[in-house]
């Protein structure tokens, strides 16, 4: 046995699994700095999450995952075409609803945006501090809820709920 080609090919291998490894670890480092946005709403939870639903299926896009006792809704959007051929981009937004009060619901919602360049090495998805998909889904679920749903959030009734 050759231990010369042996104690090259080692550190080798393992510096390429480090390497590899490490893309995966980057959405999770980035992510956590990102927060959701949150809105607060004069109804009871299940009739937040219903709206919301209806509001998401209105909007174009496809629910993925929906537990309505848990207070989770997922739903992706439709792929958008570019104008560079070969690129395309597609929302996703991540939903947690939460009774914080008597007929008060929390609702915390994260955007994330994937973009597929023409390069063809996969999609980049990020998660979106701010845009205006928040706003136009808070106030499409606003206008459904009906007049006077909409709560300003109190002082320290803010909570993480995505965490």
């Amino acid at each position: 046995m050759n231990f010369s080609n042996f104690a090259f090919r080692v550190p080798a291998l393992l510096l390429i699994a480090l390497l590899l490894n490490g893309c995966g670890t980057t959405r999770d480092s980035v992510e956590w700095r990102v927060k959701p946005q949150s809105s607060y709403y004069a109804r009871d939870q299940a009739t937040v999450f219903d709206a919301l639903e209806g509001v998401l299926t209105t909007m174009g896009y496809t629910i993925t995952e929906r537990a309505p006792a848990a207070g989770v809704l997922e739903a992706q959007g439709q792929l958008l075409e570019s104008r560079v051929r070969g690129a395309a981009r597609q929302y996703f937004v991540t939903v947690k609803i939460r009774t914080v009060g008597e007929n008060e619901t929390a609702v915390e919602m994260l955007v994330h945006e994937a973009i597929e360049g023409e390069f063809k090495v996969g999609a980049t998805k990020q998660a979106l501090g701010k845009h205006g998909r928040y706003d136009s889904i808070f106030a499409a679920l606003e206008s459904r809820l009906g007049e006077d749903s909409w709560l300003p959030p109190t002082s320290g009734s803010q909570p993480e709920l995505m965490r």
